[in-house]
Parts: structure tokens; C-alpha cells; sequence
């Protein structure tokens, strides 16, 4: 028996020890994904893991463990932060005291086999806005406070909740707004704007079996920076979610309330993952948006094919399909691609014909390129097709809270991505982006009209360009403690696809954020 693999064995029972308590989400902007993305791409685990976000607690914790094994191809730094995390990831057993690396939280409670932890965040920023074509020249300041209590009731029964208020003072923008159709909403009390968030949920887990329902952040895909088909950073949903987990496979169903045009809208979605080996990843994902009734039981079904059952309920709701994939071509070199298919039909031709309404997205992450241990290198390509996400209905556009439910660039645009990550120390990071940008007419609640014919048109007529660049510096000062600035520079020919109309736009962020 090899080293690696009685290290395995001897590890295995401590980290299911660790994972059964610990069935709570973690937080999408948490520091630990980054590392993690690190880690798979070197090679340090193998686990599909990463195709569903949030991850659990235990999830985290899993595959920290196995980084730990292999920790001498990490840089000093990533070293020293996975020894951090390690500490944070490990919830004490009831009746244990807290461990000296372990997470501080402002309280804790306990009482025969329910264990809680109530941790407060604030967050104060400073944004400056110049030049902007959609926005006026303000300096606003943004003060958040926000309150969060994860715990578990017994053995199989865990729960989580997230409440913040913004207030938000300087912004031009004081209409108050309750139109989810138009994105998230706010209040306003004098000079102030106010904006507000909650989450909550209850997991339950037994053996294999998850099934969580609440208040929630969902998304899938392989993409590092975006998601075709469900997208990390959308709003939270009203959902209810169920998976089955194995060793070379996961089956995931979702569904969920959707914020925007009418009432009742509706999103079903599964989606089945493998774990082929060898660093190859693959997945394939059904959706469809649903509206103007109650939730459809035929829907609530997470093994039929939707895109059978869509039809057979009378062909008016909006069906989609995704296949997505990852590989790593080499230590710390890895592919990823997804296709979005909206609609389709092999009865006309795939690159011109509108009806075929597909997205796609490639791209690549090198870890520690050089040799030099503290850098990363990402590169992405992603072109979304004229009418993408639209519907004939407009209550089954693919949105959420006024935005795309998949890519942000919305129909008939591509985009270029290349950024640089840098984290000389463990609590130093730098990220240096650049986008290139083409987008023409269009957008996610334009459906297409029969009089502008058969042909796509991808990227006809004018064309707005834009070159983004941006830098994101973060300094963690003391544990889950940050200050930051983030600074961004746009400069966009056709703005807003207005005819040699330029803007050269500035955005500058200055940020405190504290966690305890």
C-alpha cells in the first residue's frame, strides 16, 4: 500500500466526522473557492465537487484535507492560507472547546445535540463613479451590516441564515423601488437609500441523499468566471433542492421561484455529473421556465426529460439544455468549455438561422505558470447568439430580478477574458482583468419578430466595443478581516449602440470589511 493512499485511510473517518456536521452552505465570495479552483487545477483532488455552488461546509473541509496530503506543490503562501482555512473549516464536536486556529464567532450555543454559531459582518465602502454614459458623477458611501447563524439539530438536521441592510448615502438614485422586474429593491429615508437581503434554509442529509429547502445562492457549470446555464451570481431563490451523491457521480434537482415579470414563475432544473477520472470532468443539465400557474407537478418530477414533458404539457414554456465539461491537460493546466442550447433544430442551418439560439464558452486555467508559484492565468472566450434567454412569452424570459438567469453579457454579444491572480503572501492578493467586448442589438426581453426575418445576424448593424480593464487589490489585516480597493477603467465605442458615441468611464471602490 502506497503512502498516499494509507494517509487516505487513516484521514478517512476524522474527515466524515467532520463532514456530517457541517451540511450548511459557504458563502460565494468566500476566499476558500479561489484556493480550491487552485488546487483542482494543480491536481491536488479529483472531484466534481466545483460544478455546484455553494459548497457545504463538509465539502470544503473534504477537499482541503486532500490539498493538505499534497500541500508541498503549493507556494508558501496558498500554504499558509490552506492551513487557515483548515482551521476555520473544522467546527469543534458539542461539548468540545473551540481549537486555537479554529473560527471566533461572536456566540455559540449548545444544548444536547443541537449546536449553533452567530457571527456579525460589516462592511463600509467608498464607490466613485466618473464619466459613466448610464450613471452621473457621484461619490456614494455604502455601509452594511449583516448577522448570520448556521447550526444543526441532531445528527441529519442543519440549517443556515444571512440578513443585511445597506444604506447607501451620495447616490443620485433615490426613487424608491419595489419592481423586481428591474432588479433588487430599495427604500429611501431622507438623504439615505436602503437595500436589504436575506437568506435562509434547513438542510436535511442522510447517507448519499441532501435535500435542502429555503432561501438560497445556486448555480452550476464548469466556467471559472461565468456560467451559461445557472450562474453563481444571481440572486437568491425560493427553492427547493435535492442530490444524490456517489463517487463517480452526482444527481442535482432544483426548483425555484423566479423575481420579475408576473407573479408566478417558475424554474425546474437537473442536472447529472461524472467523474470520468483522469482530471475529466462532464456534465449535462436540463432547465425550463414555467409561468402564469401554480407550480406544475410534472415538474416537481426531477427524473423525467423536460424536454419531452414540456411538450406534452402544450409546447409554452421555455426549454433548455447544457453540456459542460472540464479536464486538466497537465499538472496545473485545465480546459473547460459549455454549450447553452435555448433552441434548436437541425432543420435549418446552425450558424445562421435565429431559431438556433445557442451560447458557448471555452476557456482555460494555468496554475503557477513558469514555475512561479504565486501566479494564475485565466483566459475565456464566450459568445452568446442574438435571442438567447428571450421567449415568445415574456413571462418566460430565462431571468431573475431583471437579470440573465446564464451569462451577464445577455443575446447577441461575445466577450474575451483575460486575467492574472497573484497572492504573494497569504493575506495579499492581486488581480489584474482585461475584457474585449462586442455586443449589438438586443436584449433578454426582445423576443424576435417574424418581419426581421430568418437570419441570425449575429453582430449586424452597430456595434458597441468595449475595453475593460481592472484591478482588484485585497489585504486581510486579521483573521476574516479585509481592506481593499478595487479600481476599473472602460473605454466603449457605439455606447449603448448610439452611433460614435465614446465614453471613457472610471469606477474606483475603497472597502472595509469585517467578519467576526
Amino acid at each position: 500500500m502506497n503512502r498516499t493512499r494509507f494517509v487516505h485511510l487513516i484521514l478517512l473517518p476524522a474527515t466524515l466526522c467532520v463532514a456530517t456536521a457541517q451540511h450548511v452552505t459557504v458563502p460565494l465570495n468566500h476566499q476558500v473557492y479561489p484556493l480550491l479552483i487552485k488546487g483542482e487545477t494543480l491536481g491536488l483532488f479529483d472531484s466534481y465537487a466545483l460544478r455546484v455552488l455553494p459548497l457545504t461546509r463538509g465539502e470544503a473541509h473534504t477537499l482541503l484535507k486532500q490539498m493538505d496530503e499534497q500541500r508541498r506543490d503549493l507556494s508558501k503562501a496558498d500554504e499558509a492560507l490552506l492551513q487557515q482555512l483548515l482551521g476555520e473549516f473544522s467546527d469543534p464536536n458539542i461539548g468540545e472547546r473551540l481549537p486555537e486556529d479554529g473560527e471566533i464567532h461572536a456566540y455559540r450555543f449548545e444544548e444536547g445535540s443541537t449546536q449553533l454559531f452567530f457571527d456579525v459582518r460589516g462592511i463600509q465602502e467608498l464607490e466613485i463613479h466618473r464619466d459613466h454614459v448610464e450613471l452621473p458623477d457621484e461619490t456614494i458611501s455604502r455601509t452594511t451590516a449583516a448577522g448570520n447563524i448556521r447550526g444543526r439539530f441532531g445528527k441529519h438536521l442543519f440549517f443556515g441564515m444571512d440578513a443585511r441592510s445597506g444604506m447607501t448615502l451620495g447616490a443620485e438614485d433615490q426613487e424608491e423601488r419595489f419592481d423586481v422586474g428591474r432588479g433588487a429593491t430599495q427604500v429611501t429615508v431622507g438623504k439615505g437609500v436602503f437595500t436589504d437581503q436575506a437568506t435562509g434554509y434547513v438542510t436535511a442529509h442522510a447517507g448519499p441523499m441532501r435535500f435542502s429547502v429555503g432561501r438560497m445562492y445556486f448555480g452550476w457549470g464548469s466556467g471559472l468566471q461565468e456560467q451559461l446555464g445557472l450562474a453563481v451570481l444571481n440572486e437568491p431563490m425560493d427553492q427547493v433542492h435535492f442530490s444524490l451523491d456517489f463517487k463517480r457521480f452526482r444527481f442535482t434537482y432544483v426548483h425555484a421561484n423566479l423575481q420579475g415579470i408576473g407573479l408566478q414563475r417558475f424554474l425546474a432544473g437537473h442536472r447529472l455529473d461524472v467523474l470520468l477520472g483522469g482530471g475529466v470532468q462532464i456534465g449535462a443539465y436540463e432547465t425550463v421556465v414555467y409561468a402564469n400557474r401554480g407550480a406544475e407537478l410534472a415538474y416537481l418530477n426531477p427524473l423525467v426529460p423536460y424536454h419531452i414533458i414540456e411538450h406534452q404539457l402544450g409546447d409554452r414554456d421555455n426549454n433548455t439544455f447544457g453540456i459542460d465539461a472540464a479536464t486538466i491537460l497537465a499538472p496545473g493546466l485545465r480546459a473547460y468549455a459549455e454549450i447553452f442550447l435555448d433552441d434548436f433544430s437541425l432543420d435549418f442551418p446552425l450558424g445562421t438561422y435565429w431559431g438556433n439560439k445557442l451560447a458557448y464558452m471555452a476557456g482555460i486555467h494555468w496554475a503557477q505558470p513558469l514555475q512561479v508559484r504565486e501566479l494564475e492565468v485565466f483566459a475565456t472566450f464566450t459568445r452568446v447568439d442574438p435571442f438567447v434567454y428571450t421567449h415568445d412569452d415574456s413571462l418566460n424570459v430565462y431571468a431573475h430580478y431583471g437579470a440573465s438567469l446564464g451569462s451577464r453579457l445577455g443575446p447577441n454579444a461575445e466577450r474575451f477574458h483575460l486575467s492574472l491572480l497573484l497572492r504573494p503572501t497569504r493575506d495579499v492578493t492581486c488581480s489584474f482583468g482585461y475584457d474585449y467586448v462586442r455586443k449589438g442589438k438586443g436584449d433578454l426581453f426582445t423576443a424576435h419578430r417574424s418581419e426581421e426575418g430568418t437570419a441570425k445576424g449575429f453582430l449586424s448593424g452597430i456595434l458597441e466595443t468595449s475595453h475593460l480593464v481592472g484591478l482588484d487589490l485585497r489585504y486581510q489585516f486579521s483573521r476574516d478581516m479585509f481592506a481593499g480597493l478595487k479600481a476599473a477603467y472602460a473605454r466603449r465605442e457605439n455606447a449603448n449602440l448610439v452611433s460614435q458615441l465614446s465614453a471613457r468611464e472610471k469606477t474606483a471602490r475603497l472597502y472595509l470589511d469585517i467578519n467576526y
